[in-house]
């Protein structure tokens, strides 16, 4: 058995795992808000002034989640072109 402080700790998957999570925050995830978001859930940590790499893979993940739940079919109308087709019959029925 591996005792090692970097295996213990780090592991060495994870490792790639977080350099991805930063990589993929710094490019494409980063909203200020962020941290005044991990300021409400955690009062208690008022000095907090940048997210953290767990606080990066923790977005990540949430929209990895939110993606795999979120209806992508360009086949079906929006809610909005639903809106615009049901106002453009009820002018010709008029």
């Amino acid at each position: 058995m591996h005792t090692c402080l970097w295996h213990g700790v780090f592991g060495p998957r994870r490792v790639p795992v977080l350099l991805a999570a930063t990589c993929w925050y710094a490019t494409a995830g980063h909203d200020p808000a962020d941290t005044e978001d991990h300021r409400a859930r955690a009062p208690w940590y008022t000095t907090k002034t940048q997210p953290s790499t767990a606080d990066m893979a923790a977005k990540l993940r949430r929209v990895i989640i939110a993606a795999r739940f979120k209806a992508t079919r360009p086949d079906q109308p929006t809610p909005e072109e639903i809106r615009v087709i049901r106002l453009a019959w009820e002018d010709l029925a008029a």
